[in-house]
């Protein structure tokens, strides 16, 4: 596990930039050191546009910065893995390794970023997109349902694709697809069990009609409406 942040000092180091050169297609992000740290700093900083964050890794002390929050927005639009920060004006190659929102869960607050050697292995968990309209669709009822959207794989930090795809064009109803017959990138695999389902056209089972419910008679009084008996009619006291 990385180690977390919060439990370090917070002396900045300049770490070292691996050997491996960048793609330049990955996006780059620009950081200012964070001297003041805590919850009213960090709104003061969200104020002015930018994004609180923290960037460790590989056994190097957690250098506390910020980024531009626009910047970030655009990286995680484009959903991208893998990103260049530049701390102190050295780029280390980093993975937007969490992303904390706020209480609607719509507007990140705070980021990580792990710093990774290029040629390592890492394992992530990238989102899976089924791609094109199963043929089964065309039957009454039926419907695409996909019990696993996401995936843990393996694969080099330079190599992290944007998504797992699925073709599903050719799915019938009654068609699955599991974990063992998902297509992957070169050099990208899983360990995650074969058999998993993925997703599957199914007919949806209608729901039936509720049984109409019988009007209850409204109760009436106690002795509305009943004749007295001969006692209650033949007394006049």
């Amino acid at each position: 596990m990385l180690p977390d942040p919060t439990h370090h000092d917070q002396t900045n180091r300049t770490l070292p930039i691996p050997k491996t050169a960048m793609s330049t297609d990955t996006p780059t992000l620009s950081t200012e050191t964070r001297t003041k740290l805590g919850t009213r700093y960090n709104r003061r900083l969200r104020s002015a546009g930018r994004l609180p964050a923290v960037v460790y890794g590989h056994g190097h002390d957690p250098m506390h910065v910020s980024v531009d929050t626009r910047a970030f927005h655009a990286i995680l639009d484009h959903h991208s893995h893998l990103v260049e920060v530049n701390v102190d004006g050295k780029p280390q190659p980093c993975l937007i390794k969490d992303v904390q929102y706020d209480h609607l869960d719509r507007d990140p607050v705070h980021a990580d970023f792990a710093i990774v050697n290029l040629d390592e292995e890492i394992e992530i968990e990238l989102e899976i997109v089924l791609k094109g309209e199963p043929a089964g669709l065309s039957e009454d009822g039926a419907a695409l349902s996909q019990p696993m959207n996401t995936i843990v794989v393996k694969t080099k930090a330079n190599n992290i694709p944007e998504s797992i795809t699925q073709d599903v064009s050719a799915m019938n109803v009654g068609d699955q697809v599991h974990v063992g017959e998902l297509t992957f990138p070169d050099g990208v695999s899983t360990d995650v069990e074969d058999d998993l389902l993925v997703c599957q056209v199914v007919i949806r089972q209608e729901q039936p009609d509720p049984e109409p419910v019988d009007e209850l008679e409204e109760p009436g009084v106690i002795g509305e409406g009943e004749e007295p008996g001969p006692e209650e009619a033949g007394s006049s006291d």
